[in-house]
Order: C-alpha cells, then sequence, then structure tokens
C-alpha cells in the first residue's frame, strides 16, 4: 500500500497536495462536534464512525469500504503565502475492501490564501495491476504570489515580491520490480509561467520586471521502501534516487539536470518510543532557472526563503505514545542552500526546532493526525499534519 504525492521535488506547489491532506482533520473534527451539533439522529450515524475495539472516534471502517464521490474542506498555513482555504473533490472508484489495496482516485481541488495566491487543477492516482504500477498525474493552474529571497546572499532579509502565472503538467509512472520493494520509474514536468516582479531585480538573470519562462523536465527514479505504515511509519526505511534533464530541444529555457537523493529511516527504540531521521541532498547541474532551484523544505521555514543551486537538509524527531489514540512529539531540523562545494559554508543555512502531537484516527491503516508547530531563526509556523510531515 502506497502513495506518491506530485511536484515532490518542487516546492511550489507541493504544499497544495499537503493541504488535501489536511482535510482529513476536518473532516474528524466534524465527527467530534456532530452529536452536539445535531441531535439524536446524527449520533446513530456516527456510530459507525467508532472503533469497536476501544469506541474511540475512528474512521477505518468508513475509508475501507468507502466508494464514490468524498468532499474534502481544508485549510492553508504555509508561511509563505498566508492562510488560506482550500477544497477538493475525490472520487474513489473503487474501495480498499473491494481491490485488497489502495483505490485509484479522480479529483478536482482549488483555494486560495490571503495574499492573492490561488490555485485550481484536476488529478488523478492510479494503482494498478495489484500494485504493480502506480501512476500519477496533474493539471494545475495557479498564481502564486511568493516572497522572493533568491540565490545567495543578494536580496540578504528584504525579499521582493514574485507573481507565477503559471500551467503546471505532471505525469509519473512506476512499477515494482519483482516481487521486491524496489520500485523504477520516470516522471515529466512541464512549468509554463509568466514570471512579475513588484519591482525590477538589478540582475543580468532578471530581464526587466516581467518575463516568461519554460520549465520543462524528465526524471528517472528508483525507489526501496520497507517501512511499515505508509502513513505512519515507525519502522523501516524509504530511499528515492532521482536523476533529471532538461534542455531547449525538450521544450525548456536551458541545458541543466539535478540530482536528488531522498533517505528516511525510522527505529522503534521500545514499544512507546520512536525515532525518525531524513536526510536529503538535493544538487543541480548547469543553469537551472532561478525559480526551479532547491528549496529548504523544513517545518518552520518558509517555501522558497532559503534557495540556491544545490541544497542539504537533515531532521529527525522522538515520538511518544502516551496512550492507544494520543502520542506527541518534538523535532529538530537544520538545512543549508549554497552555491558551489567550495561555498558550502558561505551558504544560506537555517535551524528548526518544533513540536506536535498527533491522534491515531485511522487504526486499521496505523494513520494518525494532529498539528505541528515549528519555529526558525526568523519564522514561526503551524500545521495540520495527516500521517508523517515526510509523507512520501
Amino acid at each position: 500500500m502506497g502513495y506518491d504525492p506530485p511536484f515532490e521535488d518542487h516546492p511550489y506547489y507541493r504544499k497544495i497536495l499537503s493541504s488535501l491532506k489536511a482535510g482529513v482533520l476536518l473532516l474528524s473534527l466534524f465527527l467530534l462536534l456532530g452529536p452536539d451539533c445535531y441531535g439524536q439522529d446524527s449520533v446513530k450515524k456516527l456510530s459507525s464512525f467508532r472503533d469497536s475495539t476501544d469506541h474511540a472516534i475512528d474512521i477505518s471502517d468508513w475509508l475501507v469500504n468507502k466508494k464514490g464521490v468524498l468532499i474534502l474542506p481544508s485549510i492553508i498555513t504555509e508561511p509563505a503565502v498566508g492562510y488560506g482555504a482550500l477544497a477538493a473533490v475525490i472520487y474513489f472508484h473503487s474501495s480498499y475492501s473491494e481491490k485488497s489495496g489502495p483505490p485509484s482516485m479522480t479529483g478536482a481541488a482549488g483555494g486560495g490564501t490571503q495574499n492573492g495566491t490561488w490555485a485550481a487543477g484536476v488529478f488523478h492516482m492510479g494503482y494498478w495491476k495489484q500494485d504493480r504500477l502506480r501512476y500519477t498525474g496533474a493539471l494545475l493552474r495557479t498564481s502564486a504570489n511568493l516572497e522572493f529571497y533568491g540565490s545567495g546572499q543578494f536580496l540578504g532579509n528584504d525579499p521582493v515580491i514574485l507573481n507565477l502565472d503559471a500551467w503546471v503538467l505532471f505525469q509519473q509512472l512506476k512499477g515494482r520490480i519483482g516481487e521486491s520493494k524496489f520500485f523504477l520509474g520516470g516522471k515529466y514536468l512541464l512549468f509554463d509561467t509568466d514570471n512579475t516582479f513588484e519591482v525590477p531585480v538589478d540582475l543580468p538573470e532578471f530581464s526587466g520586471q516581467e518575463f516568461h519562462s519554460t520549465l520543462s523536465e524528465a526524471s528517472l527514479l528508483l525507489n526501496y521502501d520497507s517501512r511499515n505504515n505508509v502513513f505512519t511509519p515507525t519502522k523501516g526505511f524509504f530511499l528515492q534516487t532521482s536523476g533529471t534533464y532538461s534542455d531547449t530541444w525538450f521544450g525548456g529555457d536551458g541545458l541543466y539536470g539535478r540530482l536528488i537523493f531522498d533517505a528516511i529511516a525510522y527505529f522503534p527504540v521500545s514499544d512507546r518510543v520512536f525515532i525518525g531521521t531524513r536526510y536529503l541532498n538535493n544538487y543541480t547541474l548547469g543553469e537551472v532557472p532561478f525559480y526551479a532551484r532547491p528549496t529548504i523544505r523544513l517545518r518552520g521555514v518558509p517555501l522558497v526563503k532559503y534557495q540556491d543551486r544545490h541544497v542539504l537538509e537533515f531532521e529527525t524527531e522522538v515520538n511518544v505514545n502516551l496512550s492507544k489514540r494520543w502520542s506527541v512529539l518534538g523535532f529538530a531540523g537544520m538545512g543549508n542552500a549554497y552555491a558551489s562545494l567550495d561555498e558550502f559554508k558561505n551558504g544560506k543555512s537555517v535551524r528548526t526546532l518544533g513540536t506536535g502531537f498527533r491522534y491515531l484516527l485511522i487504526r486499521k491503516f496505523g494513520a494518525r493526525l494532529g498539528m505541528d508547530f515549528a519555529t526558525s531563526m526568523d519564522d514561526f509556523a503551524f500545521y495540520f499534519v495527516f500521517g508523517t510531515s515526510w509523507f512520501r
């Protein structure tokens, strides 16, 4: 059973999918508040959302048997674009019980934030041949207003507003290698955008205040996944390496590439305590467009604030189960965005620290939800989280 979110290497729109997951949190709040708001009939109806083992709120049976249309509201809390709201309509082609595995899903989503950012799109996630083939496809239209700090230190702590008026097309297909835990596949991303700075940026690579650009990338990826749970793992490894190629003949603005290695490990210390670690190395080659350069993605750090040609990240967290349903966690991280190996010590570095809590909402899938609160050197943020914050 697995799930691979789109745009995994491109920071501007990854938060959109994360907000979809947060919709499950709002659904749970509805279930918790339902009896008080809707009376005795609702109490009877909502009794199906309680676990037979401990009578706690749980939506396992509902999800296992779910088929048809689901409407999910959500909240956006990303500091880079401000607070906002998002809604998705998802069609389940089958249920988990019918397919004995993850169902294929087709949906549409749209939303906006207080700084004028908005996005709308359609997507399909297919799990075929008894989960031997995994497909993700999406088409997105967006206008994103971001605080642009740029690569290196040339803007310092005084960003300019950058608007990205874009169409995004994403395609990914992965196949299981034999009966192993390895997957091999490829993906394609087309990012066609009109860029507008709030004020002109006086650098050679930015010709004036408005300009058009196109990102066209093809990637080959190899993935190993031995986690005991794709939603809230407590044991196992997720390892993925990918190589990306882009060139003018391919429809892009230039010749460049990127090499990405992502490693996540989970270790049980006892029946109640679990440790997780994550390491990411995103290394680019050639003249990568400024808006596609890697950016540090740690809890407590606004997207695209720490950006350069290469990025290194490390984060660790400790989870403690207080009871069967409730757990708390603490985490810390560090990252560095740098121009070259020689300039590593002069890169844009950041450290983070945070805490959070989880509730076991879907016992049969081992899926928890809750909130994280994180701070970095100059910023604070909170997040609604379904599963793990390192969802892969």
